[in-house]
Order: structure tokens, then sequence, then C-alpha cells
């Protein structure tokens, strides 16, 4: 929800316009009706140039007012305000309907909102006057129906005003039949709003944000508002607006949402609503943002390694072979593969300029960006410049920014031969594979030896396509990994990728094999998921069971159905690995999983051949469950399901095949070696709870 401010410019710091906003809801007739009374900067005469909504005609005091477009078709008209002395309040009135717009496809959520219900309107919808790329301040005073609270970004001074002193891009007004439930935190508040009340579900909330709050204050710099809320949505979402977040009612009950989206959307009040994106060189919160919250969180739990390296196997199911985009080119996330580059790049990006820079100089430079671009907007050459001012260690490479792809490693040479002393002498060489230009690359080693627990590291440092390691041990090294960590953003070899989600779903035609023999509503249902996922993906073919005469030999498969014709010879490559299928029963290391009590997923892990993958559920509400939970379940090789409720019971990913950048040398595995690192939350004396 940050976009609509993407394409702002520096020039922000300096003449905010202040809205004075008296608004009436009429709710029963979708209408609102408006006063703005504007105070331009001050002593300016110069004409002001705004758009609005195309279905409201304003009227004008204390200026003219001239249409400077004729396009009838179009959503916004753009005006000229041309005030009649200068520094005085200007008066806009205008009132009617608010085009809802369309839908999202993924949740349903309408561009904007105002009914019965309750309001959702920010500047897409046009509400309110826009001037170009100028800042604002604003209050906001709103008539709303009897028992309903109004919310906005900044200081809540009762129930239907608000007030925001701080510069702002955007102006949100929602509203809405909510429960209040608010602590005072320091000098900030802290608030729920719920459309269903649920008291427990508030503390929880009100129990960790916060902790965010002083998290991300202490690494980054004080919190930018006077309070931060977490408002329910009638639609599923997880959107981060200005000094609050507006989380879908089924999403914010799920147990992860507090130590995951919630912390995401709390730092995006310093990222993206704090420090704004000029976006035109790229939109680089997303990634920052992911990096200091999701990951930092999995991180301090020890599973940093693992959290990357489902990154990277997104990136290669769903980006890789010419289907991303250089960083400058993202600005928001529209498709599975523009989120694997926006974010899952860019978050590995600060995280090898993390490992470059030290931790010290990476809070430097993190609490640089805060202290000079606050309230401002910064490209993402402005965000790179104020690391390389901290630190020679943090400048970025322009090829990082202008060049879709990524680095590819293998190890070309590595040998253990006798040293003086007796020592032993390991020679290593690493060499980038990827078509085109080397990349700057710190890569990461780690070195066992014989009758020792010790991990000896070390960094390839590539100037070119070949980097070289020559290391002395007084004991023969056994094992020896490249980027055990995967602390690199690189292409993964297919080796280090196992049976997923996401490789069916990213694979470059994904077949879905419907059961013809299916009751009529289960059929239904399951052509909407597949309408569902076409939409979502441009790779799906739609074909039925009894149409077939083979499976397609060279393109991934999905067998959907208890009932499916194809089904008993698909489990011929479904079983194995500790799991089985037959008529009415999947088991898994053990368990059973009766038809009759779950829906399961399941796939072939043989990576060596083209992706199977089968959904054993018959009942339309389950299957309409599934359509809108598997496309983010990417990482999973399994899962279980408890039939009608659709609780996910099991999720399990496949095990990794041995990574060509593992090589043992001696008789014996030693095993992997420790993980390296610590939370960066560690720099900020703030204690992580995770209950």
């Amino acid at each position: 929800m940050i976009v609509f401010g993407l394409f702002i410019t520096p020039a922000w710091a300096d003449g905010a316009i202040h809205h004075a906003l008296s608004v009436h809801l009429l709710p029963d007739a979708g209408q609102i009706e408006v006063v703005d009374v504007l105070t331009p900067p001050a002593g300016s005469t110069a004409p002001l140039d705004f758009s609005l909504a195309a279905s409201f005609t304003p009227l004008t005091e204390g200026a003219s007012i001239e249409r400077l477009d004729d396009d009838s078709r179009a959503r916004f008209r753009h005006y000229r305000l041309t005030p009649k002395t200068g520094g005085h309040a200007l008066t806009l009135r205008y009132s009617g309907r608010i085009d809802p717009g369309p839908v999202h496809a993924e949740h349903g959520m309408p561009r904007a909102a105002l009914d019965t219900e309750g309001v959702f309107l920010d500047g897409a919808s046009g509400w309110y006057p826009r001037f170009g790329n100028q800042p604002m301040r604003f209050s906001l005073a709103v008539e709303a129906p009897a028992g309903w609270s109004v919310i906005s970004q900044g200081r809540r001074d009762n129930t239907t005003r608000w007030t925001a002193t701080a510069p702002q891009d955007d102006i949100y007004l929602l509203a809405g039949p909510y429960q209040r439930h608010a602590v005072a935190h320091g000098a900030v508040e802290l608030e729920v709003y719920l459309r269903s009340d649920d008291p427990a579900l508030a503390d929880r909330y009100l129990g960790v944000m916060g902790q965010y709050l002083d998290l991300y204050s202490a690494l980054i710099g004080d919190y930018p508002y006077p309070k931060f809320a977490v408002v329910e949505n009638r639609w599923q979402t997880g959107y981060g607006m200005p000094s609050f977040t507006l989380l879908g009612a089924q999403v914010m009950r799920l147990p992860f949402i507090l130590h995951s989206s919630l912390p995401h959307e709390i730092l995006h009040n310093w990222w993206g609503n704090g420090v704004w994106v000029d976006a035109r060189g790229g939109n680089w919160s997303e990634g920052l943002t992911a990096y200091l919250a999701d990951h930092l969180i999995q991180e301090a739990r020890g599973a940093g390694a693992e959290y990357r390296r489902k990154l990277l196997e997104r990136y290669a199911a769903f980006a890789a072979d010419g289907r991303d985009l250089p960083l400058r080119d993202f600005v928001s996330r529209h498709s599975d593969a523009s989120q694997a580059v926006g974010y899952g790049k860019t978050l590995m990006l600060f995280h090898m300029l993390r490992r470059q820079m030290g931790d010290a100089d990476f809070v430097a430079a993190l609490r640089a960006l805060w202290q000079q671009h606050r309230f401002t907007a910064a490209s993402f050459d402005t965000v790179r410049q104020r690391f390389a001012d901290t630190s020679p260690a943090g400048r970025v490479a322009d090829l990082w920014l202008d060049r879709a792809g990524a680095p590819a490693l293998k190890i070309k040479q590595l040998a253990v031969s006798p040293g003086p002393d007796g020592h032993h002498v390991l020679q290593l060489t690493v060499r980038q594979t990827q078509r085109g230009r080397a990349y700057p690359l710190r890569v990461p080693v780690a070195v066992q030896v014989a009758d020792s627990p010790t991990v000896h590291r070390f960094d390839l440092i590539f100037n070119g396509k070949e980097a070289r390691l020559r290391q002395s041990f007084e004991s023969a090294p056994v094992r020896v990994d490249v980027d055990p960590d995967y602390d690199i953003f690189r292409l993964l070899d297919p080796a280090e990728r196992p049976a997923s989600l996401a490789r069916v779903f990213g694979a470059k035609t994904q077949w879905l094999v419907l059961p013809a023999s299916a009751p009529a509503d289960v059929l239904a249902a399951w052509r909407a998921l597949a309408q569902g996922w076409a939409r979502r993906y441009d790779n799906v073919e739609v074909v039925m069971d009894d149409a077939l005469d083979a499976l397609p030999g060279t393109d991934a498969v999905w067998l959907l159905g208890w009932n499916n014709r194809w089904r008993d010879r698909a489990a011929a490559r479904l079983n194995g690995g500790s799991q089985s299928l037959d008529t009415n029963t999947v088991r898994i290391a053990g368990q059973a999983y009766p038809r009759s009590a779950h829906t399961a997923v399941l796939l072939d892990a043989d990576i060596t051949r083209t992706p199977l993958a089968w959904i054993g559920a018959d009942d339309p509400a389950d299957i309409a469950a599934l359509a809108r939970k598997l496309p983010h379940y990417g990482s999973a090789g399994r899962l279980i399901f408890a039939r009608g409720s659709s609780a996910n019971q099991r999720k399990d990913a496949l095990p990794v095949n041995r990574s060509p950048l593992r090589r043992v040398i001696g008789e014996l595995d030693p095993g992997p070696p420790p993980p390296r690192g610590h939370a960066l939350a560690d720099q900020t004396g703030v204690t992580l709870r995770f209950d």
C-alpha cells in the first residue's frame, strides 16, 4: 500500500500543503461530502495543480479554478487553483460517489470501499485533492454513523478526529463498527481495532507490538508516529500504512502472524512510510524491510540459513531462465517472479552488504539513512550511497541494480597435497559459470579437518570469474563447503533444490488434470481452483483425466482429486521416502491420514524427473481453501490439512540432495558445519521474545 507514493522526488523536503478536511460519510448511499480548507506554503501565490476523482465537481472559495483536461473517461480530473491572495487558506467543496474500482485478484479487496460495512479510502481512490508530488500535513474530522470509529494516520484526537503533523505522502480514511483496545507504551499509543470483538486476541497483539517498536527504535532511530494500530480488515490483506497495519480477519488470527507480518508492517513505518521510496530507480524498501523483519526473526531463532535457502529456491523456481528483472525495474509485487526479485534478491543484497561491512557499520548506515532522509524520498542510488559513505565495504556495483540474473558457482578444482612440516595444503578454485560479466562476490568457505570440531572459515574474493584459496592445515582437511549457509545471492544448483510446490508452480508449464468422474459440485470446485491459479500464473494448462492417453512427460503435472483416474498409476512415483498413498489413506513416517478426516498434498521426491504433485480432496469447501492456501506453501514438499476446517496439520520440506558445492575428502562425512552468525538484534540491546 506504499505504491501510491513511490514516484516522489527529494524536493519534498519543503513546501508541504496543509489540508483541514471535514468529511461527512453517507454509507447507505455510498457517498461522501468533503470540505477541504487548504493552506498553501507560506506566502505562495503560485497556481496549484491538483487531481481529484472524476465523480466529484469541486467548488472553490479564495481562488479561481480551471479544468485542465477534457477526457470524460479518465478516472481522475485535473484542475488548477489560482489563489486570489498569497498565503491565505483556500476552500474546496465537493461530494459524490467513490468508484470502488477493480478487486484484487488474490484477496478480492476493491481499490476503495464506502458502504454500510465500512470505509477504506486512500489517494488511489481520489477522495482528496492531490497536488502532484508535494507532501501534506492534515487534520481530519469525520461525521460517521453512530457507533462507528474513524482511523487515519497520525494522532487520534477522539473517535472521529485525527491530526498528522509530520509530512505525509498519502491520506487514509478508514471507518466502521470497530471495537478499540489500547494501551500506552511510553509516548506511543498501541491500538487494536476489531470488527468482531475479541479481547484475548487484542491482548496478544498489544503484548508484542511494543517489543518491536523498541527493537527497531534501538536499531534505526525513534519510532516516528504517536501511535501504532492493528486494524482488522474484512478482506484477507496484510498491508502497512503510516502508523497502522490492515490485517484480514483470518490473517490476524493465524498464530505466526505476530512474529512475521506484524513486525514487517511495523518496520514499514521506517522504510516506505518513514523514508519514502523514489522507485524510478527501483523499490528498495520491501527487501530491506523483509531483511530486518522476517529474516532477522528467523536468524534470531537459528534458522537464517534455511530462510535464505528458501529465498534462493523461490528465485530459481519463479524468476530464473530469463523471467526476472533488474532491481531498478522493481516497483511492487505483481507476480511470484517480481516478488522473488524485489523482496528476495534485494534482501540478499543487503545481507551481502552486512557481511562485507560488519554489523557495526551496517547499523550505522541504517541510522544515517533514517536520520538524513526521514519524511523525504530516497532512490536506490541514495540508499546505496549512504552505505558507501559509511564504509568502503558498503559499495554496491552498478550491475547488482542494472542487470537481471544471478551468479552461479561451481568448484573447478579441489586438491590436498603434502606441505612443509607435515602440514596439509588445500587448494580450492571456484568459478562463476553464468553468462556475461563476473559479479563482485565475497563467498564464504568452511573447511573441516580430521580429529577436530573446529570449523575453519575463509572468504573467497572474486574480482573476476575465478577465485582461489590456498591454505595450510596441521590436520588433513576432510570436508569443504562453499557458501554453506547460503549467504550469497546465486542461482542454486538443481541438486540444492528439493521437490517442492514452488518447483511445480514455477515450471515452464503446469498441467492441471481434473477428475471427470467427480460429482458436479466437486468438479466445479476444481475448475474454480484452475481458474484462480491461471489468473495468478501464466503457465497453467487444464485437461480432463479422461482426455489423456498418458500424462505429459516433459511438463509439471498436478493430479487433482482422490478419484482421479491417474492417481493409482502415479502412486508408484509418489510412494517412497517415508510416504505412501492407497485408495483411502495417506501415510507419512508411519502416521496414517485417512481420506475421511484429511486433505493431502504429495509430491514425487525424485528431482531428476519432471515434477508431479497430487492433491487428495473431495469436498468443495476444502478445495476452495486449498486453492487459496497452496500458493503460500511454496517450500513444502507434502502437506496435510484437517478436512472441514482446512487447518494445516503437517508441513514437510523434502530433503535436499548433496550440493555440488560440498565436497567430502576423507572416508567419513563429518556432517554439516554448524551455522555461523548472530542476530542483528543483538546490536540493539533489546531482548526478543517469541512466546
